[in-house]
C-alpha cells in the first residue's frame, strides 16, 4: 500500500470516530488557528471564541483610519516547515512573498552593505554570505564563520552561559556582535544577547539553519496577516462544520466532574474538552493559576510607522548595524491617486523605550531614519503610528505546572516551546505537537 492510501485510510479512520465531537478552542491567534485546522483533519468539528473583530493574536492587525496595519512586522523563514503547513493547508501562499536567495541589506553610517548569497546548496550559501559581508574586516567574517560552526557543536550537557559571553569566548570581536549576531539574533528572541543561553542560540541556529541544511529564504505576506488568514481559515472552518464566534472575550473557565463551563460576560458555554490558545498570562487568568507561582518573563516590541510622500527606500527591509533603527520595512501604497511609502521601524526588546512619550519616540525616530538614509528636506512626513506591545514575548520555566493543570483542559503557544523564541513556527509546534498526543 503506498503512503498516499495509508494517509487516506488513516484520515477516514479518524473522521468517522471523531466525526460528532466538538472542541472548543479559545483564542485564535497562529497556535489556534493551527489547532483547528489540526483537529479538523483528525475529524473533529471546532468552535472557536474570539475576544476581537479578526484572527491572528499577537501576529494580527488594527483597523483604523489608516487601514489594516500589522501588530508586528513578521518575516519568517521558509524553515518554519509547520508554519509552511499551515499556510499550505489554506491556500495561502499566493500571498507570500519568498525570496530564494539569502539577501539582508544592511545600513551603517549611511553605507549600505549585504549580507546575501546566489549560491543555492547548503552550506556554500552560507559561507560566501558571510565571506562577501564588508561591514566588518576580512578577519572578523572568518571568525564568525568559525563562531558559526562552534554554535554547531554546542554540548547541551554542559552549563549554559549567556550568549554574550559565550561569542566573547569564542574569538567575536564587539565589531562583529555589533555588525552580524545582534542583527541576526536580537529580533529573534526579542532579547539582548546577553539575555539569552549560548543553548537557547544553539537550539534557535539548529532549527532554522544546521537541521534544514538548505539555503536561508526570507519570507513575508503581502498583506496584513489578520488580511491574509481571516477570510480563507473562515471558509475552512464552513466547510468543515465548523465555527468562530467573534468579539467574546472570556472570563473564566472552571472545571467540574461532568463538563467543562466557559464563561463570559454575557454568555455560558460548556464543553467536553478545552483548547486554551491565548498568550501566556491571559491563560494564567482563565484558569485562576496564580501568578504568584508562575513566574513569567516579558519583553516588549515598538513598532514606529511613518508615511512619507516620497519613496526614501527600494528594499523591501533593511538591517541597521550601530543604530538604534534595529530593522525596518518598506511599503509602497496609493490611495485616491496619491503616493506614499510606509515605512515601519520595527523594534526588539524595547523595555528601555516604554515610558517615553509617543510624540518623542516620533520625533527622535524620524530624525534617525532622516540621518541613515540620507532623506531629503523637501521629503514630507504625511502621518505617524506608534503601536506597542509591552507583551510580545512571553517566557516562563513553570510550563509543566500549568499543561498538568487538570483533565480535558489544555494549552498551546509558543511559550510552550522551550528550544525555540517566541515565533509562528514555535505557536504552530506546539499545536502540532498537541493534537498529536492529546487527540
Amino acid at each position: 500500500m503506498s503512503n498516499n492510501h495509508k494517509i487516506y485510510f488513516k484520515n477516514f479512520f479518524y473522521k468517522v470516530i471523531n466525526n460528532k465531537k466538538t472542541i472548543t478552542i479559545i483564542g485564535c491567534g497562529i497556535s489556534g488557528i493551527s489547532s483547528a485546522v489540526n483537529l479538523i483533519e483528525k475529524g473533529y468539528k471546532v468552535r472557536i471564541i474570539e475576544q476581537k473583530k479578526t484572527v491572528g493574536g499577537r501576529a494580527g492587525s488594527i483597523s483604523n483610519k489608516y487601514g489594516n496595519i500589522d501588530i508586528g512586522q513578521h518575516i519568517f523563514l521558509d524553515s518554519y516547515k509547520n508554519f509552511f503547513k499551515l499556510i499550505s493547508k489554506l491556500d495561502l501562499e499566493k500571498d507570500i512573498t519568498k525570496n530564494e536567495n539569502l539577501r539582508i541589506p544592511i545600513v551603517d553610517n549611511k553605507k549600505k552593505y549585504y549580507i546575501k548569497s546566489n549560491f543555492p546548496i547548503y552550506p556554500f550559501s552560507i559561507i560566501f554570505a558571510v565571506l562577501g559581508y564588508k561591514n566588518i574586516r576580512l578577519v572578523e567574517r572568518i571568525k564568525v564563520l568559525y563562531g558559526l560552526i562552534k554554535i554547531r557543536f554546542i554540548n547541551k550537557k554542559r552549563n549554559s552561559i549567556p550568549f554574550l559571553h559565550w561569542l566573547k569566548q569564542n574569538h567575536q570581536s564587539n565589531e562583529s556582535i555589533v555588525k552580524f549576531w545582534e542583527i541576526i539574533c536580537k529580533p529573534a528572541f526579542n532579547l539582548r544577547l546577553e539575555n539569552f543561553s549560548n543553548h537557547q542560540a544553539y537550539d534557535l541556529f539548529k532549527y532554522m539553519i544546521f537541521g534544514p541544511k538548505k539555503n536561508i529564504s526570507i519570507c513575508y505576506s503581502k498583506k496584513p496577516f489578520s488580511a491574509l488568514f481571516t477570510k480563507p481559515f473562515e471558509k475552512f472552518l464552513k466547510d468543515n462544520n465548523s465555527e468562530i464566534i467573534f468579539s467574546e472575550k472570556i472570563q473564566k473557565i472552571t472545571n467540574d466532574s461532568q463538563e467543562i463551563k466557559i464563561m463570559s460576560e454575557n454568555n455560558l458555554y460548556s464543553a467536553e474538552k478545552v483548547i486554551i490558545a491565548t498568550d501566556l498570562e491571559n491563560s494564567l487568568k482563565l484558569v485562576n493559576l496564580s501568578k504568584n507561582k508562575i513566574i513569567i518573563q516579558n519583553s516588549s516590541i515598538i513598532n514606529i510607522i511613518f508615511w512619507f510622500d516620497k519613496k526614501i527606500i527600494e528594499d523591501d527591509f533593511t538591517a541597521f548595524s550601530n543604530s538604534e533603527l534595529q530593522w525596518i520595512f518598506s511599503e509602497d501604497e496609493k490611495k485616491s491617486g496619491k503616493f506614499s511609502q510606509k515605512i515601519t521601524i520595527s523594534l526588539s526588546d524595547t523595555d528601555h523605550l516604554l515610558g517615553i512619550t509617543n510624540s518623542d519616540l516620533i520625533k527622535n525616530f524620524e530624525n534617525m531614519i532622516r540621518k541613515e538614509l540620507s532623506v531629503k528636506s523637501n521629503t514630507k512626513l504625511l502621518r505617524s503610528l506608534i503601536i506597542r506591545s509591552p507583551k510580545a514575548t512571553q517566557r516562563t520555566k513553570d510550563t509543566k505546572s500549568i499543561i498538568n493543570y487538570g483533565k480535558n483542559i489544555f494549552f498551546v503557544g509558543d511559550w510552550l516551546i522551550d528550544n525555540l523564541p517566541n515565533t509562528m513556527e514555535a505557536a504552530s509546534l506546539s499545536s502540532k505537537l498537541l493534537v498529536e498526543e492529546k487527540f
